[in-house]
């Protein structure tokens, strides 16, 4: 499943990797029952999360938007290469791939079961500070949940060591930019793709539940690593959006996840583009 938007001079692609089965339990910050009732969800509180990627074309370089989660996680994921080829697009097509940051259902589909590239001829674009907290030190000190998503971690990265290109803020590879918005992870990132008011962001994890944490953005959910910094940087960055005008592609918004933001109020709303 694929839908195609344009942007300025830059057309991208919605491609599904499927559904994530969850829990609205996992919303903090919000009674449960006006979380459920903004997502407009059954009594027993189970959310379908999508997992939206993104593929563009700039230049000679055919760009992809995160990996998805290969057969990892859940069966009703793990759908990007196969959504991919239907749109036209091999994984030896693809010159780049953006990391927006490190977990499973981002990362884990970057390689095989046996460890083995996918994307035999991408680069892989990451900010710096997300590469060094998940691939650099030995981890000591760290609690057995982070030291397993460490060993995946590089795992999914081993046979793109020699072709990656750690950024920061500012710096540009392809078209792409990458804005820190740490918390969810600690070098989690929205890139910017574009120039101007044609260019867009992307979000990667900065929403989960576009029905909640958009019009409430102090609404974190378990799954942010750092929670106070997770809240502000959402803030932050939906604040820069809608400011800016830009449009978006969000990884769990409503699929195929691409949008605007708007201020509503001392908050802010979401139109499907």
């Amino acid at each position: 499943m694929s839908t195609t938007f344009r942007f300025g001079e830059i057309e991208i692609e919605a491609v599904s990797d499927g559904i994530l089965k969850t829990n609205i339990d996992t919303v903090k910050d919000m009674a449960r029952e006006k979380a459920r009732a903004l997502v407009n969800g059954p009594t027993d509180g189970v959310y379908l999360m999508p997992v939206n990627n993104f593929v563009f074309r700039n230049g000679q370089n055919t760009v992809l938007i995160d990996a998805g989660c290969g057969d990892t996680v859940q069966p009703t994921l793990g759908r990007l290469v196969a959504n991919l080829h239907t749109a036209g697009i091999e994984p030896e097509d693809v010159t780049h791939i953006v990391i927006t940051h490190l977990h499973v259902d981002h990362a884990n589909g970057l390689v095989d079961n046996d460890g083995a590239a996918i994307y035999p001829n991408a680069e892989i674009l990451i900010h710096d500070e997300e590469y060094a907290f998940w691939l650099e030190g030995d981890g000591a000190g760290s609690t057995e949940i982070l030291r397993r998503k460490r060993e995946r971690n590089l795992f999914n990265m081993k046979p793109y060591l020699e072709r990656t290109r750690r950024l920061r803020d500012g710096q540009e590879t392809a078209g792409c930019s990458p804005v820190l918005a740490a918390g969810h992870s600690p070098g989690h990132s929205c890139w910017r793709i574009g120039t101007g008011r044609r260019a867009f962001m992307a979000l990667g994890d900065l929403v989960h539940i576009g029905a909640i944490q958009i019009s409430h953005p102090e609404v974190n959910l378990t799954y942010d690593l750092e929670q106070d910094r997770a809240r502000a940087s959402r803030r932050r960055m939906l604040d820069i959006i809608a400011a800016d005008g830009l449009a978006i592609a969000g990884s769990h918004i409503d699929a195929p996840g691409v949008g605007r933001i708007v201020r509503s109020g001392s908050a802010f709303a979401y139109e499907a583009e």
